[in-house]
């Protein structure tokens, strides 16, 4: 070894060494997952330890301080531990709660707050739990959520970020008991979270203890404690804050403005209150107008008890306001902007009292007789407040506690069998394309079916994502894997040199993987592990080791080839695929997609493999519905006397502009061939221009368009170039609907190296065309039998087989499409679900 490579050799092995100690020293982030990690690992849970969190540590009001109050004074508890999260201990409710008894104090991701948040039995909460978080066998996790929403949650908001909502979704998935003011709330809140079907706790549907605070809470203390008359009646002016960082003053001032005017058409017999965001106190106090802002430490349901009106906008206090029976008013200046940004689940003519869109309109509202609205208030009651009688968060601590009224839980997990995915990445690729058609088949009567992905974003993956069949759950990865630094060296190691060796094995960090897969989904249960991407070394890892009762991993391609590919010179899979291959054995199906590609397979990895029998093929599904519906969605336009088919509309609806993305349209008086694939080494494009100038030379009358993108569309360019092929082949890029333009070509050609199965080339049999494909793993389990032209993996035999269909034409079998769909969801389900 040389002195270069020798120097290179010790560089990387000081980095293995050196690397997670200095990411625990110098990264908070990394350090407190590792400590979290080994106390979860060391720690026994403490079964009279009770911890409460409400608004991630920001203050201690709500549910979890109405249920702490009942527990606290609960003599059967009087043995137990009450850990409070707050930030600030300079919190108002700081002395009152710590002179209560037996309670401690902690703050997000100290040292403290994570030992208790690994070893307390009893977890509170009304938001979520941090994204390293994830419960341990034996703690149980109770959340509150913080309101019946009027304005719509998770997937539902309109132009949400669909991955926004995963800690609060992946919360979801650990919690044992869901309490839930009524059954909108619950039904709302786990749908848009998207995981009503899947979620394994019990829903408390009790009402919310907070609202006991409402009910019972002496108006007369509430009065004193705010230094109000008591002879004057209370307005509060609650709106949800919509400011942006760095304008606060614009917000906090038109507040103002509202807080005045409201004042002076009232009069001095009532008094206004505003309960609104820090910024807004904050700007209040610089006044000297800090009186009329109800501190944010007072518990908002202590405070509605002593209120008289309540004026609000999107908030959910108006739900914890109605069992008073006293005037709501609905202020929504931005009513149109917040609907398109956010939307709301109710129409505004359904809600419980006026609703104005300017200072003067909400005037006359207060000053007017507004009966008219009792109708709408008596529906939001029976609707949203059967259970609000005062006595909410009594029975809440005798279920929590003392394992009383369980018969009246609600389960809303599927009693199907359940599949967990991992698909890829949703790349613009042959197996995304598969797994959208996979997910358009399946027999969601008898399957409970979810996709778990990463939660970063690139341009191909949420367009791909809202591809997917509707009865597909999709869960995200947010965070980073919690393991300690003893197992970050044994990971690490595992993903430079796979499983290749009993040492590997007797090291391998199982728990972290099993850990990890636990902290993503939770309680939740799912019969067969499915990693369908079968690229990516970590899912590869957490589904190999998950606690499923059959997990497979698919073989898209021919893996061998796969490994030794180069893209630009570099190996695009080996470091990857190097770990995979150590992994099959972990499996007990490993999957291919065609008959041949098993076949290569079952040679080419028998090293790796120890029983053949694990090895089975499944084809790939297709979508001929689909296709045959949209290959009619083509939009034409004439320019420079020329016809072209619109591939890209995209901009079309923008205002005054139109930009628009065409290809000409295949004319009659050529042979028009078209290709469709990723732009790289394995599909041959190369090898199909060479082939082409040949058919050109013989036959100038024909065109090839090149549908797809990739690493190589630079190199393919130049070899356009370099042919004299400008004005005989089309490229297209990526078209997210090809079927229209191929419907318009003669014959279809693929000239891969090698193939999973050529998905493509059943798409374009569903569309009757003519196709022609090389004669190479994959391509034969599709075109065999006479289905299409095998022609040898050449430049000469491709040529030859393009000409022979210039002058000829081509005599094919037609294509049962049904029959192949029938008989690959039989496959599927056979090798992947077990069932026969």
């Amino acid at each position: 070894m040389n002195i270069k490579k020798k120097l290179h050799v010790l560089k990387r092995r000081t980095k293995f060494i050196v690397s997670p100690i200095v990411e625990y020293i110098l990264k908070d982030r990394s350090k407190i997952r590792s400590i979290y990690t080994k106390y979860t690992e060391r720690l026994p849970i403490n079964d009279k330890t009770i911890m409460y969190e409400a608004y991630h540590g920001k203050n201690m009001t709500g549910n979890i301080y109405a249920i702490f109050l009942e527990a606290i004074n609960d003599n059967r508890l009087k043995g137990f531990k009450h850990v409070w999260v707050i930030n600030d201990k300079n919190n108002p409710h700081y002395d009152e709660i710590s002179s209560m008894g037996n309670v401690e104090f902690v703050s997000v991701d100290d040292k403290n707050y994570l030992k208790y948040l690994a070893t307390a039995k009893y977890l509170l909460n009304d938001t979520s739990f941090p994204y390293y978080f994830y419960k341990r066998e034996g703690q149980y996790y109770v959340n509150t959520w913080h309101g019946t929403p009027l304005k719509t949650l998770g997937i539902d908001i309109n132009n949400r970020s669909m991955s926004g909502h995963m800690n609060i979704q992946r919360n979801l998935l650990h919690v044992d008991l869901l309490v839930s003011p009524n059954e909108f709330t619950y039904k709302k809140l786990l749908k848009s979270h998207d995981v009503y079907e899947l979620f394994p706790g019990k829903v408390a549907d009790f009402g919310y203890p907070r609202v006991d605070l409402t009910l019972n809470t002496d108006k007369a203390i509430v009065l004193q404690d705010l230094n109000i008359d008591l002879q004057k009646k209370v307005v509060l002016y609650a709106p949800t804050w919509r400011g942006e960082v760095g304008k606060e003053y614009d917000t906090s001032l038109s507040l103002l403005e509202d807080v005045k005017a409201i004042q002076t058409s009232l009069g001095d017999n009532h008094v206004v209150l505003l309960k609104a965001h820090y910024f807004t106190t904050n700007f209040f106090k610089e006044q000297g107008l800090d009186h009329l802002c109800v501190p944010d430490s007072y518990d908002t349901n202590k405070l509605l008890a002593a209120v008289d009106m309540l004026i609000t906008d999107y908030s959910s206090i108006f739900f914890d306001y109605l069992p008073t029976k006293k005037p709501i008013y609905f202020y929504m200046e931005d009513l149109n902007s917040y609907q398109n940004s956010r939307g709301l689940y109710f129409e505004i003519d359904s809600l419980p009292g006026p609703v104005s869109f300017n200072r003067e309109e909400l005037i006359h509202s207060l000053k007017n007789n507004n009966s008219k609205y009792i109708d709408n208030y008596e529906k939001f009651l029976d609707r949203f407040c059967y259970n609000d009688k005062g006595t909410q968060a009594k029975k809440l601590v005798e279920t929590i506690f003392h394992g009383k009224h369980l018969e009246e839980l609600i389960k809303t997990e599927t009693e199907k069998e359940r599949m967990l995915f991992y698909c890829g990445g949703f790349y613009n690729n042959g197996i995304t394309v598969s797994a959208i058609n996979l997910m358009d088949n399946i027999d969601y009567s008898k399957y409970e079916v979810a996709i778990i992905d990463n939660s970063n974003n690139h341009r191909d993956k949420f367009p791909n994502i809202k591809r997917l069949n509707p009865n597909v759950h999709i869960l995200f990865r947010p965070g980073v894997f919690n393991r300690t630094i003893k197992e970050t060296y044994w990971h690490e190691l595992v993903m430079r040199r796979g499983v290749n060796s009993q040492f590997m094995k007797d090291k391998l960090p199982v728990r972290a993987y099993k850990r990890e897969l636990r902290r993503l989904i939770g309680d939740a249960t799912f019969n067969y592990g499915i990693d369908f991407g079968g690229y990516n070394k970590f899912w590869s890892l957490l589904f190999a080791f998950g606690d499923f009762n059959r997990n497979s991993i698919y073989l898209h391609n021919d893996m061998m080839e796969e490994y030794k590919k180069k893209v630009n010179g570099k190996f695009k899979h080996k470091h990857n695929l190097k770990v995979i291959f150590s992994l099959y054995d972990f499996y007990d199906k490993i999957v291919s997609v065609a008959k041949s590609t098993n076949e290569t397979n079952k040679i080419s990895l028998k090293t790796y493999i120890k029983s053949e029998d694990k090895m089975v093929y499944v084809n790939n599904v297709i979508n001929a519905k689909k296709i045959l519906e949209i290959k009619d969605n083509k939009n034409f336009i004439n320019y420079a006397g020329k016809t072209f088919l619109i591939t890209d509309d995209s901009q079309l609806n923008e205002k005054n502009i139109l930009n628009l993305y065409g290809v000409n349209v295949p004319s009659d008086e050529y042979i028009n061939f078209i290709s469709i694939g990723r732009f790289s080494p394995e599909k041959g494009q190369e090898k199909l221009l060479n082939a082409f100038s040949d058919v050109i030379s013989v036959y100038p009358k024909s065109r090839l368009y090149l549908v797809g993108d990739g690493p190589l569309k630079e190199l393919l360019k130049s070899r356009i170039e370099q042919l004299n092929l400008t004005d005989h082949v089309i490229l297209t890029g990526q078209l997210s609907n090809p079927y229209g333009l191929l419907s318009l070509c003669d014959c279809f050609v693929l000239s891969s190296e090698y193939e999973g199965q050529g998905l493509v080339l059943m798409e374009a049999m569903v569309l009757d065309k003519p196709v022609i494909g090389t004669n190479v793993t994959g391509v034969r389990s599709v075109l065999e039998g006479g289905y299409g032209h095998l022609v040898g993996n050449s430049v000469e035999e491709l040529s030859i087989g393009m000409l022979s269909f210039v002058k000829n034409g081509l005599n094919r079998k037609k294509f049962d499409y049904d029959k192949y769909n029938k008989e690959a969801l039989e496959m599927f389900y056979k090798h992947i679900c077990a069932r026969n």
